[in-house]
């Protein structure tokens, strides 16, 4: 019964000493490029090229919100990963928000019938 006990408060501290992205309390503030991007159009899947020049988008991730520029996107969790969503704006949502092995915070960016995988460097 003690391992149960033990085994339970160990995966409760894990996941909620994790999940810090969500509740951030610091205003952590990313530069981000799209790294794939891809679109449904009346002939088929269109995917785009990604040069490299793309102007990045600068995004902030604080109190359990990401903001951009222009909108404020509350952060949901589910299954470890993250997601943005705001009824203002239903068509564009933010999903897969996770930080990657090297640091990076990686999400895909829905915006009606098209999308994209952001890769972002924090500033």
């Amino acid at each position: 019964m003690k391992k149960i006990i033990y085994l339970l408060t160990t995966i409760l501290l894990t996941f909620f000493s994790n999940n810090s992205l969500i509740a951030s309390e610091k205003k952590d503030q990313y530069s981000c490029k799209p790294k794939h991007a891809a679109a449904i159009r009346s002939n088929g899947i269109q995917t785009f090229k990604i040069k490299g020049d793309e102007k990045p988008v600068l995004l902030s991730i604080y109190k359990g919100f990401l903001e951009t520029n222009d909108m404020k996107y509350k952060l949901y969790e589910a299954g470890g990963r993250a997601f943005a969503f705001s009824p203002e704006r239903a068509w564009v949502h933010f999903q897969d928000i996770t930080v990657l092995d090297n640091g990076q915070l990686s999400f895909v960016m829905a915006v009606n019938s098209s999308i994209s995988r952001y890769l972002c460097d924090k500033k």
